[in-house]
């Protein structure tokens, strides 16, 4: 995975083993924005808009802890981000998890 100069994937912070549900990333807030479209463009969107198009991002973020759902925590300065995976939360929500 290509990540933008200044980058910084803490990878003693993986969750879930082998089936990797969260991934941690650490950056500055210059890198963000380029950042938040690598992830859109691998499939992943933001906590933000899932939780204003109905889905229950608490019971994402327990998936994610699961090891059921893959899931990036960005740490931009103080403020913690999450993006979940687009297929996995759809089928999540039409199953009744999210």
């Amino acid at each position: 995975m290509y990540l933008p100069e200044g980058v910084f994937v803490n990878k003693t912070n993986i969750v879930g083993g082998l089936n990797m549900a969260i991934k941690n990333i650490e950056m500055d807030r210059r890198d963000s924005a380029s950042y938040r479209k690598m992830l859109k463009r691998g499939g992943f969107l933001s906590a933000s808009y899932l939780s204003v198009s109905g889905f229950d991002v608490n019971q994402l973020k327990k998936l994610a802890k699961r090891g059921e759902l893959d899931a990036v925590r960005c740490a931009i300065g103080k403020s913690i981000r999450w993006y979940y995976r687009e297929r996995q939360a759809e089928s999540a929500h039409l199953r009744g998890l999210a």
